[in-house]
């Protein structure tokens, strides 16, 4: 960094509170994570547009500044308003105080979400590496509606807050330049919307509060979905000090219809091609060695003709009540031949088939057709789940049930991710359908863990003066922010008129080249822009911009008289 941070090193007294507590007094910590941003997938060139107050060694930006930045020379070569300059290897935008209610970060390649923070620009084998330093409470605001979704009840969404914020700050430090990474490898950040109104709400009525363990903070590790079991910390990552995590069976995730789940079939009776995959393969190979110690000669052929029982066992873990399988028993009716010396008296209740030739004798004894029923066990993993198509996870942890129906076995499969900590879609349950409150939703999942409240020693920058932004020193001053265009072209008779007027008076909004987000950005559109409207696509208005055609998202813009 160009200027540090300003910390302010006060210790205040702390005291461990239940999770059915508010917090009441904090400890202090400096607040600010580092993102490594590789979502994004910068290349040799990025555009950055400073939507906030910024400085770059002692040049400063006026809001809505456009900068390119190039690493094609082996240098950090940043192009505004005519000037070059040659920023070396690394180089810091660092954010300063604005107006209360502005927008205070940086858009990347003319996307929509802003990242608020100092920008620290490197590169590395060619290419340009982005690390963003964002106070953690707005670091929040693009990780919360990520992991769960802004439609999501306010309670779980302040429970994912907290245990988001635990992680990141337990994670400062730790790592180099950077503490954490913006994929699942950590937490997905995307950067902040601000219709992400419900998500920003529990974070702000959450700022602050973190979950401790023996006076440090906790690893509040979660995932999408626990599959019905919540799983120890030691089962996926060894051994610690996890005394807050617990395995408990999760009703509220099996409720949830929005939970993961892959289900499978197989028939009671069962003829050639019935079994899926390469199952019926498996099923042969194993049932040789137990039909054989029947009497049964398996080299004179032999049919599986059902399935009697099936049954999952075998636990991974021996030290918990896990529910995660590793075994398949199979109870099985089979038809074969075996021998039956030529003096035994046939039973009565032998099978024979009258339209086959006459039964072969060999040294007195005759080959006679039967039946048996015979137990074999088939791995879960990988065997039965790829024979069933049931895999959700790169790892083997799916927890996998069955259940006997009249005239099949049907399989279940569930557990989207790992399984430790709260499931997220066990979170939204709670609070949906029980009205549970976060401290309920936590207390669930980190049993032992309880509450404390953080204050943040990071001070930003102050302000620039309007004197410095108006005269910026050697660079050339910067253009105000661009006003809307005036329409010269008349609308046509099916055409009517809209207005660009609900962002930011300082944002803008992307004119794209398809009704999609992902499409490409044809030109940014501010505050007042007036737009023909040609076709209405529901989320999504077709416009012309004069003789430019795209499209614009319709919750951004309102009709005009």
């Amino acid at each position: 960094m160009n200027k540090p941070y300003l910390i302010i090193c006060i210790l205040l007294a702390v005291t461990l509170l239940p999770l059915s507590s508010l917090p009441a007094q904090a400890s202090e910590t400096e607040g600010v994570i580092r993102v490594l941003l590789t979502k994004l997938n910068l290349t040799d060139t990025v555009s950055l547009s400073l939507d906030g107050s910024y400085t770059l060694n002692d040049i400063s930006f006026q809001r809505g500044s456009k900068l390119t930045v190039s690493s094609k020379t082996g240098t950090l070569m940043v192009y505004y308003e005519g000037m070059a300059l040659d920023a070396g290897k690394s180089m810091t935008l660092l954010r300063h105080e604005t107006d209360d209610g502005k927008e205070n970060g940086i858009r990347f390649n003319g996307i929509y979400e802003l990242h608020p923070g100092d920008l620290v620009l490197s590169v590395e084998n060619g290419q340009l590496r982005a690390v963003l330093h964002a106070p953690v409470e707005e670091y929040l605001l693009g990780v919360v509606p990520y992991e769960m979704s802004d439609s999501f009840p306010l309670e779980a969404l302040k429970a994912q807050a907290i245990t988001a914020r635990t992680y990141a700050l337990r994670k400062t430090g730790s790592s180099g330049d950077y503490d954490v990474v913006d994929n699942t490898n950590d937490q997905a950040y995307m950067g902040i919307k601000a219709e992400n109104k419900q998500a920003a709400q529990a974070v702000r009525e959450t700022a602050g509060i973190c979950g401790v363990y023996n006076g440090h903070l906790a690893e509040c590790f979660y995932s999408a979905s626990n599959g019905g079991q919540t799983e120890l910390v030691h089962h996926v990552w060894g051994d610690g000090d996890y005394g807050y995590f617990a395995m408990t069976d999760d009703p509220y995730d099996l409720e949830n219809p929005e939970s993961v789940v892959m289900r499978a079939s197989l028939p009671k009776s069962v003829c050639d091609g019935s079994l899926p995959g390469n199952l019926h393969s498996v099923f042969m190979d194993e049932i040789q060695e137990p039909l054989s110690a029947k009497g049964f000669d398996t080299e004179a052929g032999f049919t599986i003709t059902g399935i009697e029982k099936v049954e999952l066992i075998s636990p991974l873990f021996t030290d918990s009540p896990s529910r995660l399988m590793t075994q398949a028993a199979f109870t099985l009716a089979v038809s074969g031949h075996k021998y039956q010396s030529d003096e035994e008296e046939l039973s009565i209740f032998a099978l024979t088939d009258q339209s086959s030739p006459a039964p072969a004798s060999e040294n007195g004894k005759t080959l006679t057709k039967s039946t048996a029923t015979v137990v074999i066990t088939v791995p879960v993993f990988s065997t039965l789940e790829d024979a069933l198509g049931l895999s959700i996870n790169v790892t083997d942890n799916e927890i996998i049930s069955v259940k006997e129906e009249e005239t099949r076995f049907v399989f279940e499969s569930r557990r989207y991710g790992h399984g430790v900590g709260m499931s997220q879609r066990g979170a939204q349950w709670m609070a949906a359908q029980y009205d549970w409150t976060y401290q309920q939703i936590l207390g669930f999942y980190y049993p032992g863990m309880s509450l404390k409240k953080y204050e943040y020693a990071y001070k930003m920058p102050q302000k620039i003066s309007s004197e410095f932004l108006a005269t910026p020193g050697p660079a050339a001053t910067p253009t105000p922010r661009p006003t809307p265009v005036a329409l010269q072209s008349t609308p046509a008779p099916s055409e009517t008129l809209v207005k660009v007027d609900n962002i930011g008076i300082t944002s803008y909004l992307n004119l794209r080249a398809k009704d999609s987000t992902s499409a490409a950005v044809l030109q940014q559109l501010y505050y007042g822009q007036k737009l023909y409207v040609t076709e209405d696509l529901g989320d999504w208005l077709k416009v012309r911009l004069d003789d430019l055609e795209g499209y614009v998202m319709k919750d951004f813009v309102s009709p005009v008289e």
